[in-house]
């Protein structure tokens, strides 16, 4: 056996090794957790609390569908059911020509609250789901609207009401969390809750950069008095992360967070997971304050990669230059560090549902910047024109 050796070198590695695995970790978006999530009330307690909470608003819902008559079927009675006490409608945007959506609005006519139009034939040169939605938007008779997708489901009969709860007079938007459905892989569901961590603390602490779910409450009026989708409309997708980026403000954006105000997506196929990527990154090209969001996002990965590397590395060395101490202490550092980020995460994930075990975590969480360098790969090896609706 080796001599023990203790010195300068292996007393200074030895504190940077144990300062830097219990710092680390709290460099971590699920370290930084958003306010109020279970905690929050009900609307039902809240009106039972506060005999003042003011009336909720009428509300239009707007769907954009596209040949998916098997999601109407099983997912558009969710919205026609909604328990809300005022007034709302049910606005279906649909492509000429589309049989299959028509064939399954078929078994809903005479549904008090649906309203169907038609995006015509003869549009071209611009995004159909940004046109479907400004159709939409202007056919609408009420002031607030309802963005989302038919691939997602309302989690509650109280989706709509607990997100209404939040148009007050000074709120332009309203934000809600999306998740993947439990079949979904559990990466995916990961990385969509961890990117949801950082654009969910800009919605509350900050100016609101983008949204990544399909949960988006706007004002009719703001939509029309700014021109809409005017800049990007000929950006294929986009849309939620458009009019965030473009209308919301410190002051005027609300985050609803409760259970109830949750919506579910169904798992997306491998194209629709790799165009998501790709057409964001032509999206952030055109985006405000892209720059900033990435940079806290960068940090957390330095501090997580960079961890790794030296407590590795002066592992090697100890063993190499026989410090045994220096061994113990960087391995004592290692499962602090690893068990530090797990319980982290884990309370982090548990407050939206999501259950991870320790290990996936660790592996997902290194695992982001890689797949995120591969998607870029995939980007610029991409033509430009798959993301525009035209040519220049």
């Amino acid at each position: 056996m080796g001599e023990i050796i203790i010195d300068n070198i292996t007393i200074i590695l030895g504190i940077t090794v144990l300062l830097s695995a219990l710092v680390t970790p709290l460099i971590n978006c699920f370290f930084r957790k958003p306010e109020t999530v279970a905690e929050a009330d009900t609307v039902e307690d809240a009106e039972r609390n506060d005999p003042i909470t003011p009336k909720l608003p009428k509300i239009s819902i707007l769907l954009t569908p596209h040949e998916n008559g098997r999601e109407l079927e099983q997912n558009l009675p969710l919205y026609l059911n909604q328990d809300y006490p005022e007034d709302f409608e049910v606005i279906v945007v649909m492509w000429k020509g589309d049989a299959e959506t028509e064939d399954a609005l078929k078994r809903f006519e005479g549904n008090q609250h649906l309203y169907t139009t038609y995006i015509p034939d003869s549009s071209r040169y611009m995004s159909r789901k940004k046109l479907g939605i400004t159709l939409g938007v202007k056919a609408a008779k009420h002031e607030w609207i309802m963005l989302t997708d038919i691939e997602c489901k309302p989690n509650s009969p109280q989706w709509l009401a607990t997100m209404a709860r939040n148009c007050q007079d000074d709120k332009q938007l309203v934000i809600g969390y999306t998740a993947y459905e439990n079949e979904t892989p559990p990466y995916r569901r990961f990385e969509r809750l961890h990117t949801a961590m950082y654009l969910i603390r800009e919605d509350q602490k900050g100016t609101p950069y983008r949204h990544n779910g399909c949960n988006l409450l706007f004002r009719k009026s703001m939509f029309i008095d700014q021109d809409g989708f005017r800049g990007n409309l000929k950006f294929i997708r986009g849309e939620y992360d458009f009019l965030v980026n473009k209308y919301a403000t410190k002051t005027n954006t609300a985050t609803e967070l409760h259970p109830d105000s949750w919506m579910t997506e169904q798992m997306p196929t491998e194209k629709q997971w790799r165009n998501k990527h790709l057409f964001y990154m032509e999206s952030r090209k055109h985006l405000q304050r892209s720059l900033s969001h990435r940079l806290l996002f960068n940090l957390d990965q330095w501090a997580l990669h960079l961890n790794y590397i030296l407590l590795l590395a002066v592992l090697a060395y100890s063993i190499i230059t026989q410090r045994w101490i220096l061994t113990g202490a960087t391995a004592i550092a290692l499962i602090i560090t690893t068990c530090f980020r797990a319980a982290i995460g884990k309370k982090g994930t548990n407050l939206f549902g999501e259950t991870f075990s320790g290990w996936q975590i660790l592996l997902f969480e290194i695992g982001i910047v890689w797949h995120n360098i591969g998607y870029l790969l995939k980007y610029r090896r991409a033509d430009k024109y798959d993301f525009i609706c035209h040519k220049i």
